[in-house]
């Protein structure tokens, strides 16, 4: 059940475009997720994290918890971005 990449990163960015009414091409890997410059509040970020656990449960048969201690760091969470939060569910699948 691999997803590709850029099918993690496509799911995401719609995702973000749709919780924050913008238009999807201005969703980028380097929009910002967490930290200073944010393009979504903290409720907005939860039902994008409440999505990524569902797409990760039904599109790639995993788990993804993104509880850790560290995922609100805006220097190592890899909730950053789009990007790092693309390339960590893709690092999740069995290779």
């Amino acid at each position: 059940m691999n997803v590709s990449y850029d099918g993690i990163e496509q799911f995401l960015r719609e995702e973000v475009a749709t919780l924050t009414g913008t238009a999807i091409e201005s969703v980028t890997p380097s929009t910002v997720l967490v930290g200073a410059n944010r393009v979504m509040d903290s409720a907005d970020l939860v039902m994008l994290l409440l999505a990524a656990e569902d797409f990760a449960q039904d599109r790639m048969g995993m788990k993804f918890d993104w509880t850790s201690d560290s995922a609100m760091s805006e220097a190592r969470s890899t909730l950053r971005s789009v990007e790092t939060l693309s390339r960590h569910l893709f690092s999740l699948q069995p290779a």
